[in-house]
């Protein structure tokens, strides 16, 4: 969506000029709108947030790992398969667990452990 579609829709301008479509006259398209820049503002708020466990993650964030809170023996498995503190991971999958991808390889964690690691959500 180009800046002005989007100043356009926000100041809830009665014409956007650029494709000619009068979207008070179309329901659909303003609740299209309407959706399209909450889900945007969200994903703004969502990558400044503060740091959480990986297990709320939600699939395809990107997230820096801070710190873990996990069994010295479970911390060093992590460590020593590409998860440590400063890592970037990616949530690929998200349900009965997480599947992740770091640093191109892809690693299954249980939601407990998931748990147990803090990330900082970062923009996509």
């Amino acid at each position: 969506m180009t800046p002005a579609l989007r100043a356009a829709c926000i100041l809830g301008a009665r014409r956007v000029y650029s494709f000619g479509i009068d979207i008070h006259s179309h329901p659909d398209l303003r609740e299209m709108f309407a959706r399209l820049l909450s889900r945007r503002n969200r994903d703004v708020i969502d990558a400044r947030c503060a740091a959480c466990p990986l297990a709320t993650c939600a699939r395809g964030s990107r997230a820096a790992v801070l710190r873990m809170d996990c069994d010295g023996c479970e911390a060093d498995r992590l460590r020593t398969l590409g998860i440590f503190e400063g890592a970037y991971v990616t949530v690929l999958h998200s349900q009965d667990g997480l599947l992740l991808e770091v640093k191109g390889a892809r690693l299954a964690l249980g939601a407990a452990l998931a748990a147990g690691i803090t990330v900082l959500p970062l923009a996509s």
